[in-house]
């Protein structure tokens, strides 16, 4: 309603002497509220304010009919037997004309990828019996959650439930998309799977609704809607459906109501929890009890009466809907095209253009502009960048690795929310925000070649849940994308002060970073995080430990030793070849931490650290750390050695290499550090 206002505001300033032309009222500002309200149709905007049009008003009647560039692969032969032309030629031709290897255009081989997932889609419904987990997880969802899986939810559970090929094949076709503040170039998609179900629209929104309301009715804990009220409860994607012509049939809901009459009665579901309690008697055991809904048997008939309608629906229309979903899109982009010639008598630039295509781009070319130009069947203005991409890895992953450096711990899906800290809650999901924000971040630095600033990346409609809010979780987040990318991190401009570092350089390829080289003795400073040192070893199997050490060089008590039996103590942890220290966590009277490397004389009786028996130490840190120290081959029989010390200085910590070998074992070590070995 504001924005409508602003709009007759607008008009009414220009009004003083009659209708105002179009031009003189709709500025940047009002015309997305003209399009949003008023489909961009001008003399609709006049009728509802009741004025009558500008006599030198321009007004478009009719717009050329739009072309669509699609499907022409299947005529091939056709046109080769009218043409005289070989066919092999006419698909050459065809490639040409699309800039592709093939004559298959990229919207012929979305549609075709898609109709493969459907078929995965049903299969992996129709195999749903009870006993098995539930299939919420197997559509990406709208909003990314990093929680914990709960007992009725699998994150990304298509990743198990469809075919790899199927898998591979969205992929690599929804892999990337173009921003729409930034159509030059084509970035990193994070979230393919998601994409692809935009694309499916209401047909994968019903169906796979459907199949999961048959599912918890039947296996409890509970359900959003009856089976009985199911039609209600998915009216939106019906009505879409109908007026795709391409409706369900509704003796679907006829069935499934009689079929609820028939399941069996209701079964209460309990989880129970124990709790030590301490009473006169000892410890005793106390044992909860929390009911959390019912399942009632009948779920395969439910089942298989939502199967043989999903399978008679796709049958009858998918082809239809697929075919309507792109042609749509498409149609929308060719209308706005050719209403923005003739409003401005010339094409749109490349950034004019997206502001009405990055959906169909985004949907059905990959981001790629030029192929949807080619698409509507006309001459693309410039070619978009494709830039190095960052985001290598699936961006759920990425997002989860960014939220747990900057200390996200998942909330578990608990029955028991009583028993949880709801501030500690709170911030966890605004973790989980930022992590999941942070795929834009890389979106943005892929786009513009660098960092996004605070203000490109928008930071202030974010929330920074620590002390020093966005001054100090800013160039946190930074520092974690920094390392998570291998890219460097910009220059800081805020009271957290600048959050650059040189202990790793640019290696000469472009392609990652050169750790800094230590040499014995030699140390360097570490930001106050979570910290890796990994030993990499030649010629025999070792054994990688740590010391949390108090001041005066001695372990706090004689279960000191971090190592594959004691895994973990005072914010220092043991797992195979790496030590992990979270310095930010390490208790105030640990000073220092002693990384150790012992040969597995159980495994080598004979070994040795000597000319052929040598050790590498990597340290790592989120914020692009990169140190590295391999020291001088030993000669003195040593069988366990203090490779890296991890030590606080002043208000922070350093590393140093230290490389100091005992020729008497863990018995010589234990003695300096104060470990009381029992005979």
């Amino acid at each position: 309603m504001q924005r409508l206002q602003q709009l007759t505001a607008g008009f009414a300033a220009k009004a003083k002497k009659g209708t105002p032309l179009a031009r003189r009222v709709l500025t940047r500002a009002l015309q997305p509220v003209v399009s949003a309200h008023f489909a961009g149709d001008w003399l609709a905007v006049l009728d509802y304010l009741q004025a009558p049009p500008h006599p030198d008003e321009e007004v478009i009647t009719a717009l050329p009919e739009a072309r669509l560039y699609v499907g022409m692969s299947s005529q091939a032969a056709e046109v080769a037997a009218e043409t005289g032309i070989g066919e092999d030629e006419v698909q050459a031709m065809l490639a040409a004309f699309l800039g592709t290897s093939t004559a298959v255009s990229p919207i012929e081989e979305r549609v075709s990828v898609l109709r493969d997932w459907w078929a995965g889609f049903d299969q992996a419904h129709a195999r749903q019996a009870k006993g098995m987990p539930s299939l919420w997880g197997l559509l990406d969802e709208e909003v990314m959650d990093l929680s914990s899986p709960g007992e009725d939810r699998t994150p990304q559970l298509y990743l198990q439930a469809l075919p790899p090929m199927v898998l591979e094949q969205v992929g690599r076709l929804w892999e990337t998309v173009m921003l729409k503040q930034h159509p030059g170039s084509i970035v990193s998609n994070p979230r393919p799977n998601h994409t692809m179900t935009q694309v499916l629209g209401a047909a994968a929104g019903f169906w796979h609704g459907i199949g999961l309301t048959a599912w918890f009715v039947c296996e409890g804990p509970y359900s959003r809607t009856t089976l009985s009220d199911a039609a209600g409860y998915y009216d939106r994607e019906l009505t879409e459906l109908r007026t795709a012509g391409c409706p369900v049939d509704a003796s679907l809901f006829e069935e499934l109501r009689a079929a609820e009459q028939q399941l069996g009665d209701p079964e209460s579901i309990s989880e129970g929890r124990s709790v030590p309690v301490v009473s006169e008697d000892g410890l005793v055991s106390v044992t909860f009890s929390m009911g959390r809904g019912s399942r009632r048997d009948g779920f395969e008939h439910v089942r298989d009466i939502v199967t043989r309608h999903h399978r008679a629906w796709a049958e009858r229309y998918l082809n239809t809907y697929l075919q309507q979903r792109w042609r749509r899109e498409l149609e929308e982009v060719a209308h706005q095209y050719h209403r923005h010639v003739a409003l401005k008598g010339r094409p749109p630039t490349l950034i004019q253009f997206s502001r009405f295509a990055t959906t169909a781009a985004n949907q059905w070319t990959g981001g790629d502009l030029g192929a949807l130009y080619t698409a509507i069947g006309e001459p693309a203005p410039s070619e978009q960048k494709r830039p190095a991409r960052l985001l290598a890895s699936d961006g759920h992953d990425f997002a989860r690795r960014v939220y747990q450096a900057l200390g996200g711990e998942p909330v578990p899906n608990s029955t028991w929310p009583a028993a949880q800290d709801p501030e500690e809650i709170r911030r966890q999901w605004e973790l989980q925000r930022l992590a999941i924000e942070s795929l834009r971040y890389v979106q943005l630095q892929e786009a513009l070649g660098q960092p996004p600033t605070a203000k490109q990346f928008g930071t202030q409609r974010l929330r920074w849940p620590w002390p020093g809010e966005e001054a100090e979780g800013w160039p946190l987040l930074q520092r974690a994308l920094a390392g998570l990318t291998r890219t460097g991190t910009p220059p800081a401009h805020s009271p957290a002060g600048p959050v650059t570092t040189d202990l790793a350089a640019p290696s000469p390829d472009g392609k990652g970073l050169v750790p800094l080289l230590l040499a014995k003795g030699g140390n360097a400073p570490l930001p106050t995080e979570t910290t890796a040192l990994r030993v990499t070893t030649v010629g025999a199997p070792v054994d990688v430990s740590a010391l949390p050490l108090t001041g005066d060089g001695k372990v706090r008590t004689d279960h000191g030793l971090v190592f594959y039996n004691h895994p973990h103590q005072d914010g220092v942890s043991s797992s195979g070849d790496t030590i992990t220290a979270d310095l930010g966590r390490i208790p105030d009277d640990v000073r220092t931490v002693a990384v150790v490397v012992s040969v597995d004389l159980e495994a080598q009786p004979t070994a040795v650290l000597d000319q052929r028996t040598t050790w590498r130490a990597d340290i790592t840190q989120i914020s692009g750390v990169l140190l590295r120290f391999e020291p001088p081959a030993h000669d003195a029989g040593e069988t366990v050695v203090v490779a890296v010390e991890l030590y606080r200085h002043g208000p922070g910590w350093k590393a140093r290499a230290v490389a100091q070998g005992y020729d008497s074992g863990l018995a010589g070590l234990a003695t300096d550090y104060g470990i009381n070995i029992e005979p």
